[in-house]
């Protein structure tokens, strides 16, 4: 199995994040994505299936990658500035 990421943070806020998967069966090539709602749940995904390959019947190995979507998943909520500022 292979696997890369891309990630970009801006001042803690979370992005969706696809996992993207790519693998061929009976050598016919499938390529799929699933969204995730952060780059460390895709993570943990890819992790979590090293051995995807036995289970999908895969001609091969099952390549895995996260890819940033841009779309804001979670934000720091701001902080009301103070009565006696």
């Amino acid at each position: 199995m292979e696997g890369g990421c891309t990630h970009y943070s801006e001042d803690n806020m979370e992005f969706f994040t696809a996992l993207y998967i790519e693998y061929a069966i009976k050598g016919r090539q499938i390529e799929t994505y699933l969204i995730l709602p952060s780059y460390e749940a895709c993570q943990i995904a890819i992790r979590d299936n090293e051995d995807m390959h036995q289970y999908f019947f895969a001609d091969g190995d099952v390549n895995m990658w996260c890819l940033d979507t841009g779309v804001i998943a979670k934000s720091i909520r701001p902080k009301l500035r103070p009565k006696d500022f």
